[in-house]
């Protein structure tokens, strides 16, 4: 028997967007020292993520720093920041760039780790599409389910939000899709099949 996963979303999420990737010709500006008011507000520890000996959750790439959420940063950011970081007093020029490359490598990975989930989504959202009615279909909506809370800690929140919606509109369909067709093949005045006798001890 399959339990219903509640869906909390009342409204559509929209779909997740790819990971950005930076031009090759593109510049990072110069930072000025005005840029440095911009440094302060973001929730990224970003002293602490740089000491982390392993990776760092899909999740982190969700934390804020210079005014975005971490998995939006191009290798234009991390250019600025290295150049700004100095003349911000923030890490000397000499930390600066080391802090920038491990930084970078943290944020990278988990951004491969999220790419891949956001391949998996889209085609999880086709395959959930293409489902007929049936109870196979349902058991499959089910699998898929199970996948996605395995995956829950390699995407974002919003990317989680966003699969489980169409994961849980497309299962209520599947469901319905039943019932419907339940109800028109069974009728009340249906007195259902014959009942088959025994012929053991009828002398037959």
């Amino acid at each position: 028997m399959f339990l219903s996963a509640p869906v909390m979303a009342q409204e559509p999420f929209p779909p997740p967007a790819d990971l950005p990737t930076p031009s090759p010709a593109s510049k990072a500006p110069e930072p000025r020292q005005e840029d440095c008011k911009r440094l302060p507000g973001g929730k990224a520890p970003i002293n602490r993520l740089a000491r982390l000996e392993g990776g760092i959750s899909v999740r982190n790439l969700e934390l804020t720093y210079f005014g975005k959420p971490l998995f939006e940063f191009t290798d234009e950011d991390y250019a600025f920041l290295k150049a700004l970081w100095p003349i911000c007093k923030t890490f000397d020029e000499e930390t600066a760039p080391l802090v920038v490359r491990r930084l970078k490598g943290l944020i990278d990975d988990a951004k491969a780790v999220r790419q891949d989930s956001l391949d998996w989504i889209k085609q999880t959202e086709k395959n959930a599409k293409a489902l007929k009615p049936g109870q196979d279909s349902i058991e499959t909506i089910h699998d898929l389910w199970q996948q996605m809370l395995n995956r829950e800690f390699q995407m974002t929140s919003s990317d989680m939000a966003y699969i489980s919606d169409v994961l849980g509109k497309r299962r209520d369909e599947l469901y319905t899709q039943a019932e419907g067709r339940q109800r028109t093949l069974v009728s009340p005045f249906d007195p259902g099949p014959p009942e088959v006798r025994s012929l053991r001890g009828t002398g037959g």
